[in-house]
C-alpha cells in the first residue's frame, strides 16, 4: 500500500492497481478546493482520504472526508456555512482489460447504471462524491440555535409587526 496525494482532481489512473492481485490497495489523501454540487451549491475545501481496493471485477473506493457548503437558513434567510462529513464506499466496474484494452463482455442494462473505470483505466469519483455530499445536507437548513427567525417588518402606526412574507395577505384585510 502506497500513500499518495490527489490535489484538485477527482480522476485517478488505476492501471497499476488493475495488474495486481485481488486485495491489493492504495491510499490517497484528497484535497479539493471546490466541487460543484448543482447550479447553485458548491462544496468548498474538501479534505479527506480515499482507499482503493482491487476486487475480482471491481475496484472498491472508500472515501472519508469533510467539506463545507454555504446554505441559506430556512428561518432567517441568511447565508451560513454548513460543515459536512461523508464516509461511503462505491464500486467501480472494470469495463476494459488492462492488458489488451478490449472491452469486457457481459454488459447488461442494469450494469450501465453502475460507475465504470474508463478505457484509459481511470476512475472518476466526482459523481458519487457529489451525490453523497448532497445526501448529507440537511433538508431544512438552519443557521443554529441562535437563529433570529424570520425578519419582521414594522407597519406604520400599528403596534404589531407583520412578517413581510404575509404582507400581501395583510393588504387584502385592509381592503375590507
Amino acid at each position: 500500500m502506497t500513500g499518495m496525494e490527489l490535489q484538485n482532481d477527482t480522476v485517478i489512473n488505476v492501471a497499476a492497481l488493475l495488474r495486481e492481485p485481488m486485495g491489493a490497495a492504495r491510499s490517497l489523501d484528497l484535497h479539493l478546493e471546490s466541487l460543484p454540487l448543482d447550479d447553485v451549491l458548491v462544496a468548498r475545501d474538501f479534505e479527506g482520504q480515499i482507499r482503493l481496493t482491487r476486487l475480482s471485477d471491481d475496484i472498491l473506493a472508500s472515501i472519508n472526508g469533510t467539506t463545507a457548503v454555504e446554505l441559506e437558513c430556512q428561518r432567517c434567510l441568511e447565508p451560513f456555512i454548513q460543515p459536512v462529513q461523508v464516509k461511503f464506499s462505491q464500486e467501480f466496474r472494470i469495463a476494459y482489460d488492462v492488458r489488451t484494452g478490449a472491452g469486457l463482455a457481459g454488459e447488461t442494462e442494469e450494469e450501465d447504471e453502475e460507475f465504470e473505470i474508463s478505457a484509459n483505466h481511470e476512475l472518476d469519483f466526482r459523481e458519487p462524491l457529489r451525490q453523497e455530499i448532497l445526501i448529507e445536507l440537511p433538508m431544512r437548513p438552519s443557521c443554529g440555535e441562535n437563529c433570529p427567525g424570520p425578519p419582521q417588518v414594522e407597519r406604520g402606526d400599528e403596534d404589531e409587526s407583520i412578517d413581510e412574507r404575509f404582507a400581501a395577505l395583510s393588504a387584502l384585510l385592509d381592503d375590507e
